[in-house]
């Protein structure tokens, strides 16, 4: 079934429609109606069944507004980044390793940014909206980034992904465990990048649900 198709089912049937639709949409954001949204609870309920009730996880619940200092800690600041390239003409923008697969289906992903410019070059990809030149690649970073405070100095960025959350508290939750391993945290919450081609539906999502699991043990005693 065509993504067009499977859409319009969905929108019909009151699972998913694309977010402030009534003022043209924004790429990467959708609303769950009535039904969508049952059905994601019994998702995340069933998640929650297996990994607290059967499997004895502890849930945590963290902020989704992170400070920068420990997202720089965590190597999200400086590597959080995908290729980009951009249209020298209309502006229109690509994931430059995408558009490389989608023109010569080719396996490009995780080269680094002068070998993508090279390869675009030689096989002279053009913007596929106007025919336009594409630029040299270069590396963006996918999280939304905002200020804390009023006085803009201390910033901070939307949480890439919900594991980080465990992460920082895991000495607190050590303790809690009474410095005790093996033991497992899970986290259920929302998380946010800002993708640069995100596509219909809940594929590559700007805001989305992220459920993590994480096991803590002692490597000597696995």
């Amino acid at each position: 079934m065509a993504e067009d198709d499977m859409m319009s089912i969905l929108k019909k049937r009151g699972i998913l429609y694309p977010s402030f639709e009534i003022y043209s949409g924004v790429g990467g954001f959708c609303d769950y109606g009535p039904l969508g949204a049952a059905l994601k609870n019994n998702i995340m309920n069933l998640w929650r069944k297996y990994y607290v009730d059967r499997e004895g996880f502890y849930e945590i619940e963290s902020p989704t507004i992170m400070p920068r200092e420990t997202l720089k800690a965590s190597g999200h600041v400086d590597n959080f980044t995908d290729p980009m390239t951009k249209c020298s003409e209309c502006k229109d923008v690509y994931r430059a390793d995408h558009i490389i697969e989608e023109t010569i289906h080719r396996d490009v992903e995780g080269l680094p940014d002068e070998k993508l410019t090279e390869i675009i070059e030689e096989n002279n990809i053009v913007c596929s909206s106007c025919g336009g030149k594409l630029e040299d690649v270069k590396s963006y970073n996918l999280m939304f980034k905002t200020s804390i405070g009023v006085s803009g100095k201390k910033i901070g960025f939307m949480r890439p992904e919900t594991a980080q959350g465990i992460f920082i508290a895991f000495k607190r939750i050590s303790r809690f465990y009474k410095d005790k391993l093996p033991f497992g945290i899970v986290q259920l919450g929302k998380s946010y990048r800002n993708e640069l081609s995100p596509r219909q539906g809940v594929i590559r999502l700007r805001e989305f649900t992220q459920a993590e699991a994480e096991i803590f043990v002692d490597p000597n005693d696995k």
